[in-house]
């Protein structure tokens, strides 16, 4: 059975946001619009993946940043993302390159947005 994910938007003259089932609020600003809440959502998504995964060894943290380029024509969909990602403390950095690399061919969200922009995943290690 599909899940079914669901937001309340709200638009005025004096506030834009919307929230979640929950009723936590998340403004629409001119510096968190809707792209930076998809790439946002983009990064839980891959991240929540990667976790789920059955692994060996461990991680401290990882860091994700997500960087989006929009095309100019309309409809100014995605052309690319790029994917930095930075693991610290990695055990295995080979165990989690393979993890990543089976993330990105899992995640939904990188799947729906792979439709119209091209990926590419980085990744970095740090102690």
């Amino acid at each position: 059975m599909a899940r079914e994910r669901t937001i309340t938007a709200r638009f005025s003259a004096e506030r834009r946001y919307f929230e979640n089932s929950l009723g936590r609020e998340f403004d629409f600003t001119s510096t968190t619009g809707p792209y930076e809440y998809l790439l946002g959502a983009l990064s839980g998504c891959f991240y929540s993946t990667l976790a789920s995964f059955p692994r060996k060894s461990e991680w401290k943290g990882m860091e994700i940043k997500v960087t989006g380029h929009k095309r100019d024509e309309i409809p100014t969909t995605l052309c690319s993302t790029v994917l930095d990602i930075t693991v610290y403390g990695a055990e295995d950095e080979e165990e989690v390159k393979a993890l990543i690399r089976k993330a990105s061919e899992e995640c939904s969200i990188f799947a729906t947005i792979s439709k119209v922009s091209r990926m590419e995943v980085n990744t970095a290690f740090r102690s």
